[in-house]
């Protein structure tokens, strides 16, 4: 991947890519997750608008309400939506019944969790917003965000806040999008770059993150997410210590979910501890078992969450890759990868394998 350096600071670059999209776009999308990326993307939004006068009816925000979410997360995103459309922009805030892959239900037929799922409405985790879109044209009951997305976004390109690290995995992966549709205003922020933006700018973010942090959850590893995807799971149990109400609504929509209490620093939810094991376990040939595994999938995909996307990553093997490599997406085959995080960095994980270099 070609890497070239610049003489501006990161904000100053987000400030240009920005104008870029519009400049290339009449309209644009703008994803917004209530997470402390998306705020910061937002916030460097606004301020460039303002700053070369482009008319607020030139953005379309997009905020997926996924039931199972901190109340804090709700609470910023209403800020927010207010602040949008103040200005003059359009706030589609959507609560359709979307999937997603729920990891609470290994040992059940069905791994999948219907956000606001019709019939369910007495277990909903909280009340749905009296102002939220509940259906759509091109929806279907069952798609997965990203399908939609597809949909919703054909003609128009959306601006995300997908972040990417300094490591030949997340650069390698970034560069792997082939479309020109998508915009990443912050791909190149670190973890530190978002914090002191934040911090300069008094930027309001959930609470839900002190919160983890101060029960040991890394600043590298706060995330905000539905809480039965594989990304957020772990964290589910400290949700007890500073929501316990909430807590109760979790265990009455999944009671699956309350197996996390016992199990969740094991295999079952794809903890730390996987990777001790794995060490452990060197003289298996995951690349065997990886071959194995994609054959069972091939006659059975709708047993296996990831299967499309380890198809896909599959298909650039070429026999020189690493068993710890395998390992990962053999794991992704069997867990799934609703967020396609572990996806992205997999493309770079083959990339080094094949002795590629930046």
């Amino acid at each position: 991947m070609f890497v070239k350096d610049l003489d501006i600071n990161v904000v100053e670059a987000a400030e240009r890519r920005i104008l870029e999209a519009f400049n290339k776009n009449k309209v644009l999308a703008v994803s917004f997750s209530g997470g402390k990326d998306s705020i910061c993307m937002c916030d460097i939004l606004i301020k460039t608008m303002h700053k070369y006068s482009i008319p607020f009816s030139r953005i379309m925000v997009v905020f997926f309400d996924e039931e199972a979410i901190y109340p804090d997360v709700e609470a910023i995103a209403m800020e927010w939506r207010s602040r949008f459309m103040s200005l003059g922009a359009k706030f589609y805030w959507f609560c359709l019944p979307i999937r997603h892959y729920n990891c609470c239900n290994r040992l059940e037929n069905d791994e999948s969790f219907i956000c606001w799922e019709p019939g369910k409405e007495n277990v909903w985790v909280r009340p749905m917003p009296k102002f939220a879109i509940r259906n759509h044209s091109m929806f279907r009951l069952g798609m997965s965000y990203q399908e939609f997305g597809k949909k919703i976004f054909q003609s128009v390109p959306p601006m995300v806040g997908l972040r990417v690290t300094e490591s030949i995995q997340r650069r390698q992966s970034i560069a792997s999008i082939k479309t020109s549709k998508f915009f990443y205003p912050i791909y190149d922020w670190r973890d530190n770059d978002v914090w002191l933006y934040i911090k300069l700018n008094n930027l309001t973010i959930p609470m839900t993150y002190i919160y983890l942090y101060k029960t040991g959850v890394p600043l590298n590893k706060l995330r905000i997410s539905q809480f039965f995807s594989i990304d957020t799971i772990k964290t589910l149990p400290k949700v007890m210590e500073f929501y316990p109400d909430l807590y109760e609504r979790i265990i009455r929509r999944e009671p699956n979910a309350d197996l996390v209490m016992l199990y969740w620093d094991t295999d079952m939810f794809r903890s730390s501890k996987q990777d001790k094991k794995f060490e452990l376990e060197k003289d298996k040939d995951y690349r065997v078992i990886l071959r194995d595994a994609m054959k069972k999938a091939a006659l059975h995909p709708d047993m296996y969450p990831g299967y499309k996307l380890a198809k896909k990553l599959y298909s650039m093997m070429t026999g020189k890759e690493s068993s710890k490599t395998c390992h990962k997406i053999y794991q992704m085959l069997i867990a799934g990868d609703p967020k396609k995080r572990t996806y992205r960095s997999l493309i770079g994980d083959i990339y080094r394998d094949k002795g590629g270099g930046v």
